[in-house]
């Protein structure tokens, strides 16, 4: 974990940062009082709902992997799921990503570099919807935008997100379309600029993960990953607007909901510290700035709907860790054994 600890530091740096900014004028003893005061069973239905999304991850998962491996078991696909996110939360720099990869292709017979590449699928996928959503809502008449820096610094966002993810997305298309020939070209460039071992070795994993685009290269598999990624993201609005209305937050409405939580999206996107304490609730505040909720409501929503979500997912990706065999030591590693697993194959 050595090579991690600049990443540690820094992410717990932007923690530190980001949460004093969030808690700078807000009163903990009033945040605490109004934590109790919420609506017990619309935060159940929140942290039920914000669950139950691994599920439609496990499910969509299967849509995105079925192109070069069919057969996948729902319980290896959501075990895996929940490992992921259980790393995310414990360890820095997202190596839950890699924990995922590593622990769906060591429970099935499936090529790591195939596993990977349909998680970089699932990205895409999840980055066309959500720059979509950010920028329907922003576009909608009547949102509460303003023409302040925060307007211009959103809009700004959004149209970047959907131009960026629309690229990267036609670029995916376009190389799982034409694999042999990308693979070719791929392999044309090594050999210029590597050495005949290094380019080979590039060349397999680059082969490897064209293979798992197939979501991409087949119509009816491109449609239904991109209809699973909507009710993923829908089902998550669902949850932050159950969350909201438990604090009695009811002007950004079901709207609001799937605004603010493609904000948060993008912002724990990057790599940061464990569980992305601070940057959630800065994004948060951020977000719910628009409707100028009072501080003290945004912060209690932020922590409450953080913390409750991040208990469920933890605890069931620590027992698949366990039940699949699994070391903390292995997940702590995985992109170390992501990289070799691929240069095996």
């Amino acid at each position: 974990m050595r090579g991690h600890a600049w990443k540690t530091t820094v992410g717990l740096l932007l923690t530190v940062l980001l949460l004093w900014w969030v808690l700078r004028d807000v009163s903990v003893a009033e945040v605490w009082a109004r934590v109790r005061e919420a609506d017990p069973w619309l935060l159940t239905g929140a942290v039920v709902a914000a669950t139950f999304s691994f599920v439609l991850r496990a499910w969509r998962w299967k849509v995105l992997l079925e192109p070069s491996h069919p057969d996948t078991r729902f319980e290896t696909r959501f075990g895996s799921v929940c490992i992921g996110f259980a790393v995310n939360n414990l360890l820095p720099a997202r190596l839950g990503e890699f924990a995922r990869a590593y622990a769906l292709s060591r429970t099935e017979d499936l090529n790591i570099g195939a596993s990977v590449a349909s998680l970089v699928a699932e990205r895409v996928f999840d980055g066309l919807v959500l720059a979509f959503f950010l920028f329907a809502t922003i576009s909608l008449p009547g949102f509460p935008l303003g023409d302040g820096s925060t307007a211009v610094l959103l809009r700004r966002t959004a149209n970047f997100g959907a131009v960026a993810f629309a690229v990267a997305f036609f670029l995916l298309w376009l190389a799982a379309r034409n694999a042999d020939r990308s693979e070719q070209l791929f392999e044309r460039l090594s050999d210029r600029f590597l050495s005949a071992s290094l380019s080979r070795r590039a060349t397999r994993i680059v082969a490897g993960f064209l293979a798992g685009l197939g979501s991409l290269r087949h119509t009816p598999t491109f449609v239904r990953a991109l209809a699973w990624s909507v009710v993923v993201w829908v089902n998550l609005a669902v949850s932050i607007w159950l969350g909201l209305l438990a604090f009695g937050i009811t002007a950004p409405g079901f709207t609001g909901a799937i605004f603010l939580q493609s904000v948060i999206a993008f912002a724990v996107a990057a790599p940061s510290s464990p569980g992305f304490f601070g940057v959630f609730e800065a994004a948060t505040r951020l977000g719910l700035g628009v409707w100028d909720v009072p501080a003290t409501e945004m912060v209690s929503f932020a922590t409450s709907y953080h913390i409750l979500t991040f208990i469920p997912v933890t605890i069931m990706g620590l027992w698949y860790i366990r039940r699949f065999g699994f070391s903390w030591s292995e997940m702590g590693h995985s992109e170390e054994l992501v990289e070799a697993a691929v240069d095996d194959e």
